[in-house]
């Protein structure tokens, strides 16, 4: 249950170092994270991409093309939120062979996407 070596990116959290590695598929966007110090312990995580259509338009053929801007990322910050909701959910970094799945976690963690403004105004 050990990620690659190639691709990993580091982070530390409440002083402990962790390395993890994003890869996108049909579905969304996958997270996996494993403690540094106890490699066969991962942790994954899900998310949509959370596209916002930029502008479509139909060819003569009919069919309908639609550009996308970008949405999520997944940066420090929402690796850091992440691995304290699982250590909030019980998972333990030290545990030998462990494999906690988060599953989808868009509504259980801020993930400060750039096209949805939280501090609107509202009358």
């Amino acid at each position: 249950m050990t990620l690659p070596k190639k691709g990993l990116r580091n982070i530390t959290v409440e002083r402990r170092k962790y390395a993890y590695s994003v890869t996108g598929t049909d579905g969304g966007l996958s997270l996996s994270i494993i403690p540094r110090s106890r490699q066969d312990n991962l942790l994954t995580a899900a998310f949509d991409y959370h596209s916002v259509p930029k502008n479509s338009k139909v060819l003569p053929n009919r069919i309908s093309i639609t550009s996308h801007l970008e949405g999520l990322t997944i940066t420090g910050y929402v690796v850091r939120q992440v691995i304290l909701y699982a250590l909030a959910t019980g998972w333990d970094p030290q545990l030998k062979g462990g494999l906690m799945r988060l599953g989808r976690l868009d509504d259980k963690i801020d993930l400060r996407l750039p096209h949805c403004d939280t501090n609107e105004d509202s009358d």
